[in-house]
């Protein structure tokens, strides 16, 4: 295809407690392939490092449908720029388990000048790479309405743990914090089906951060707010659930067995 295609296992360090592959890690499975993406053309995180520059995600959207990849499957990730770049990037993705989309969505990336943090022109960086729209996976523009009634909260202080290698606290660490904040009763009974995540500002080692979830429109629907100590906003988040788990597991055919 015009893009990446790239094969993964789900691993344990990839699945829930159903033995399943979690929605946040088929998150990091979608980067991760648009990191490699980016390395074939000589602009990995890396590369743009020794130019002063950094790769930073302002925001995702992604969808998801049962039954998720089971332990020791092989999913396979297709990413490809759906836009011609200018200051934003928008890069699609699809994953797929023997065939049969699982989930799918974009993201949006930019790149920054180090010293000022300020967003750079792109087009030229990334001219070798082939601009496919005809491939874009609906809209790249979603609205996250707040609620005004917080439900549930969560606090945590970014640790080491939680920074990535541009220094700040990563994108994979509010998604989790957004799922701490939900009570683990709801979510051992209802499945995501989608995710939209805006990411606001940095925030840095040492920082207290809060999550605030609001009851959303309709039923099973949750936006989340994610704010450090000064009251700023880090984060805007909405996910929608349905009640139920995934579909029952064929034990006797698993991919696993044959590994």
């Amino acid at each position: 295809m015009r893009g990446i295609s790239k094969n993964y296992k789900v691993t344990n360090m990839l699945m829930g407690p159903d033995f399943r592959l979690t929605c946040i890690s088929a998150q990091m499975l979608a980067q991760d392939c648009f990191a490699s993406y980016m390395a074939r053309h000589n602009v990995a995180a890396f590369d743009l490092a020794r130019q002063s520059k950094m790769w930073i995600i302002s925001e995702f959207y992604m969808r998801f449908s049962d039954p998720m990849p089971f332990w020791g499957d092989t999913v396979t990730v297709e990413s490809w720029m759906s836009e011609n770049p200018a200051v934003k990037v928008f890069i699609d993705y699809r994953l797929t388990h023997r065939g049969r989309v699982f989930s799918q969505g974009y993201a949006v990336w930019a790149i920054l000048d180090i010293m000022s943090r300020r967003p750079v022109a792109c087009a030229e960086i990334l001219s070798p790479i082939e601009c496919v729209p005809e491939l874009t996976i609906g809209s790249h523009h979603h609205r996250i309405s707040r609620g005004s009634d917080s439900v549930f909260s969560y606090s945590h202080v970014a640790n080491n743990g939680n920074t990535d290698f541009n220094g700040h606290v990563s994108n994979i660490t509010y998604l989790k914090m957004c799922s701490n904040a939900m009570p683990m009763d709801y979510l051992s009974t209802h499945r995501m089906t989608s995710v939209d995540v805006k990411f606001v500002r940095e925030s840095f080692l040492g920082q207290e951060l809060r999550c605030q979830v609001f009851a959303g429109a309709g039923p099973d629907s949750w936006t989340y707010v994610i704010q450090n100590g000064d009251g700023l906003v880090n984060c805007e988040a909405a996910a929608s659930f349905v009640q139920g788990a995934d579909g029952e597991v064929d034990y006797d055919n698993l991919e696993i067995r044959n590994a």
